[in-house]
């Protein structure tokens, strides 16, 4: 929640919009409960609804990319419509959405929802120019938790520094992360990114 409760610096007055995915989920809904007590917009985009006051779930299967560009370029309510215009990207992504373990979903059906689902949200922010981007993980990062034969693990217990040996699906994902990193600054660099260009103008 630390991380969150710093998303933005400075200007507090006007109200952040987050699209925060997976915010049905068991960390999930705790997550959206604190941000809307500090005053953010949020839309739950998840495969099942939310009972929250206050908080709209679009239903969104963050495996098909066209379904995530929609839901960070969708209206959070019905009151959204009174604006006289068309929805912006959101201020910021929070991403929880993902299979929390195995043997929940066929393997690959996982690795498709936490692999290609985290490529499709940060591909959607990156090119919508959204700024900033928060993506969850967990202990099974470690290789630790449902790991087959020998858990070779060299410390316990795990700190947040400790090298990530088997979680093979977060290391994508982080790899991911850190691609997609790379990819916007070398896009700025050539002054492509519509983040970019959008903090120019301003």
């Amino acid at each position: 929640m630390a991380v969150m409760a710093h998303i933005w610096e400075g200007n507090r007055n006007m109200t952040k919009r987050i699209v925060f995915t997976g915010g049905t989920g068991k960390a999930g809904k705790h997550a959206v409960s604190y941000l809307l007590a500090k005053g953010y917009s949020v839309l739950n985009v998840d495969l099942k609804p939310l009972d929250m006051p206050g908080v709209n779930t679009l239903i969104t299967d963050i495996t098909d990319s066209g379904q995530v560009f929609n839901a960070l370029t969708t209206h959070f309510g019905f009151s959204g419509f009174e604006d006289g215009a068309p929805p912006s990207a959101p201020d910021a992504v929070v991403h929880f959405a993902a299979v929390p373990r195995v043997l929940i979903e066929p393997d690959n059906k996982t690795f498709e929802a936490n692999v290609m689902g985290t490529y499709n949200v940060l591909e959607a922010a990156m090119k919508l120019g959204v700024r900033k981007v928060v993506i969850a993980s967990s202990e099974t990062t470690y290789g630790v938790c449902f790991a087959e034969g020998d858990k070779n693990f060299h410390a316990f217990p795990l700190e947040e520094d400790y090298e990530r040996s088997d979680g093979q699906l977060r290391i994508v994902e982080s790899r991911q992360r850190k691609n997609r990193s790379r990819l916007c600054h070398a896009l700025r660099s050539r002054r492509l990114c519509s983040a970019h260009r959008k903090r120019d103008r301003a």
